[in-house]
């Protein structure tokens, strides 16, 4: 039972959260660091020479990066699943880009271009979420001997 209202939850909301725990804990603004969550997200968390002899920084913000992609991946996967639990998932997944959406227009920490494509990948859950499940559900009646 627990497991199956686990997956009614949106991964991308664990961004969200995630997001407004480090600007919570990034402290507020003071003359020595105008911009407490810029930082927190631009501070290199490790650094990889490369054979080219670059050198590869990855930051929290890349970190949040890829870990929205990872799980928009997912939810892209979760959005092929058909029933009660898929419509309940994808207006669940609708409210989460409502809050994401209201939440980078009200919020001055959340105004960034990280928060602006964790929007995105947000909404590009929710559309997608209902052109698959349309597109299950067309399938379905077209298999099931229905009126497509």
């Amino acid at each position: 039972m627990f497991l199956k209202i686990l997956r009614l939850i949106p991964l991308l909301l664990l961004l969200l959260i995630a997001y407004n725990l480090v600007i919570l804990f990034a402290g507020e603004p003071t003359d020595a660091n105008p911009d407490p969550v810029l930082k927190m997200f631009t501070t290199p968390l490790f650094s990889i020479p490369m054979l080219s002899g670059g050198l590869w920084t990855f930051t929290l913000e890349h970190l949040f990066l890829a870990g929205g992609l990872l799980f928009l991946f997912f939810e892209l996967i979760k959005a092929t699943s058909i029933g009660g639990a898929a419509i309940a998932e994808m207006a669940i997944s609708t409210l989460v880009f409502i809050v994401f959406l209201v939440e980078f227009l009200l919020v001055a920490p959340a105004s960034t271009s990280l928060f602006f494509l964790l929007m995105m990948m947000t909404l590009i859950d929710v559309i997608a979420g209902y052109v698959i499940g349309i597109k299950v559900a067309r399938r379905d009646l077209a298999i099931g001997g229905g009126l497509m």
